[in-house]
């Protein structure tokens, strides 16, 4: 984050670097480490190829719970942006609250992409193993990470983004993290040509812009270096104490306490505007944070970034890794966010929406005056899809916003207890875009509302008619696999789809539906007895989803 402190490991990390051809054989000479104790046994730094490489490798390798995203702007350069999600059950639309880890704002500061890599092989490495912490949070929590936001810069080994300059020139280079909108402008920390051409020009914070518009990310974290810090808002200190500055603090000092990093409010390290955490507060109400990750030394190698995530060497007893768990578990509590409660009919779509304007900072301009705030329109929108059983709840960021400190007249101090009573639009829609309900939702920090959609747990489609029967002769527990043979009608139609078997919640099979007809294999039971089947139909556009159950006799 810091500029001057950013040079120091730059000449640490091979500052020599001239451009992308030289990338990789830098990347990977230099800072090598004896051993490593690193969730994926990493001993070296990466480059953009490993990055992108591995990403795909761990989705491949674990496809109900990592999907890889491929972020929608691509780079000045032409390069594309990617990330993974990691979650039990990736590829559901299920309503979990967020948490958005990213890295390498700036391209030179390469430890902090390697620490958002880490924590992700660290999450998937302990899933459904000997962890049960981290297998509970990941039912409970969807994480997103981008380990290298600005892939230009990484590329060039430098601090700034290409900005506009059609070859990448150092001199026309964009501080990505200047450039966000909300209090852009004022050229603290930046000046005409660093901050950008315009509020939030740049494809690289555009594209985390639209990660948190389009999911309720309720905690945020942008890792850099170095330092040694955990900073919040607020960035500039005319602009105010967040509203929620008694939570934040307490949950930055809850971070600190594990990693051992000095928690503060980022104004009071040094002011800038323009910052990704700034923005991602005021705009959602997640609680965002810049971890600055180790100490400015030219001898700095991977072992201090294996150190400093582990919490040994000279970081002896203060781990990195520890101080991401706290915000995971944080992400996980109710009480640190909202959540919409009802009942709807399966796999209709719910979508929450409100648009705002943030502002601007009073723009500076190079002939010396100073322009008016520029209004920001903010529109932030997400969806679920209502589960096999009607009663769903959405963890969501509160609908009542911060009162920022950037207004349409100027900085004006905000302060705690200061927010603005907003609300979400909630609409209910079939499968096929048709809206049934529309309702208003105020809901604040902590607390849960309940919705009434009474036209969208009816339906407007052809109503399904389940009919299921066991076909298998013997079913013997831990042995035989039962099949199940499902019949759909429609009036007017031979139905499509799919057709889902659980028992207690958890699926044990499913078919694909055509002309009607299906044939359900399910998972051999464990245990002898009588054995309860639910199986749901869903899927086809003209058919509303049914459902029916089974009884299966299971022999010892």
């Amino acid at each position: 984050m810091t500029a001057g402190l950013v040079l120091g490991l730059t000449a640490g990390f091979g500052a020599a670097l001239a451009g992308p051809a030289q990338a990789s054989s830098v990347h990977t000479a230099v800072a090598a480490a004896d051993t490593s104790t690193m969730p994926s046994g990493r001993t070296t730094f990466r480059t953009i190829n490993d990055y992108n490489a591995e990403m795909v490798d761990l989705a491949a390798a674990n496809p109900n719970l990592v999907k890889h995203i491929t972020l929608p702007h691509k780079t000045r350069m032409g390069k594309s942006v990617f990330g993974i999600e990691v979650t039990d059950d990736v590829n559901a639309n299920d309503g979990k609250p967020v948490m958005f880890m990213m890295g390498m704002h700036h391209g030179n500061e390469w430890a902090s992409g390697e620490h958002t890599i880490e924590f992700a092989y660290d999450l998937i490495n302990h899933f459904n193993s000997a962890d049960p912490e981290i297998t509970a949070l990941l039912h409970k929590v969807r994480v997103i990470f981008v380990p290298v936001v600005n892939v230009d810069g990484f590329m060039r080994n430098r601090r700034t983004g290409c900005g506009v300059s059609p070859d990448c020139a150092l001199a026309g280079g964009v501080d990505v993290n200047r450039n966000y909108p909300f209090g852009w402008g004022a050229n603290i920390a930046s000046d005409f040509t660093n901050r950008g051409p315009a509020a939030g020009s740049e494809p690289e914070i555009q594209n985390v812009m639209d990660i948190v518009k389009s999911h309720q990310v309720t905690t945020f974290i942008t890792n850099h270096t170095s330092g040694h810090t955990v900073l919040r808002a607020p960035f500039q200190k005319a602009a105010g104490d967040a509203p929620d500055e008694p939570a934040y603090k307490a949950l930055t000092d809850a971070i600190t306490a594990k990693n051992g990093y000095t928690g503060m409010q980022s104004g009071y390290d040094y002011e800038t505007t323009g910052e990704a955490n700034d923005w991602s507060y005021y705009a959602s109400r997640g609680f965002g944070f810049t971890f600055e990750i180790m100490t400015p030394t030219t001898k700095d190698t991977y072992a201090r970034v294996i150190d400093d995530y582990n919490g040994t060497g000279v970081f002896d007893g203060h781990s990195n890794r520890e101080g991401f768990m706290v915000v995971l578990r944080h992400t996980a509590e109710a009480s640190a966010h909202s959540q919409i409660t009802g009942d709807a009919r399966p796999g209709n779509v719910l979508t929450i929406s409100k648009s705002f304007d943030l502002w601007t900072s009073p723009i500076k301009n190079i002939d010396g005056t100073t322009s008016a705030p520029q209004a920001v329109p903010t529109h932030l929108q997400s969806t679920m899809t209502v589960p096999v059983g009607g009663h769903f709840t959405w963890n969501v960021n509160p609908s009542v916003r911060p009162q920022p400190g950037y207004t349409s007249v100027g900085v004006v101090a905000t302060g705690p207890g200061k927010f603005i009573r907003e609300r979400w639009t909630l609409t209910c829609s079939s499968p096929d875009g048709t809206v049934l309900d529309s309702v208003p939702v105020t809901v604040d920090m902590g607390q849960v509302a309940d919705v009434n959609l009474p036209n969208c747990k009816k339906s407007n489609k052809n109503a399904a008619k389940v009919d299921a029967k066991v076909i298998s002769k013997k079913v013997i527990a831990g042995e035989t696999q039962a099949q199940v043979d499902v019949q759909v009608t429609a009036k007017g139609v031979q139905p499509s789809g799919q057709v889902v078997a659980t028992v207690d919640g958890l699926t044990v099979g499913t078919a694909t539906v055509v002309n009607g007809h299906a044939v359900l294999t399910l998972a051999p039971f464990d245990q002898p007895g009588v054995t309860k089947v639910d199986i749901s139909y869903s899927g086809d556009a003209n058919v509303a989803g049914g459902d029916t159950t089974v009884s299966i006799n299971v022999r010892g």
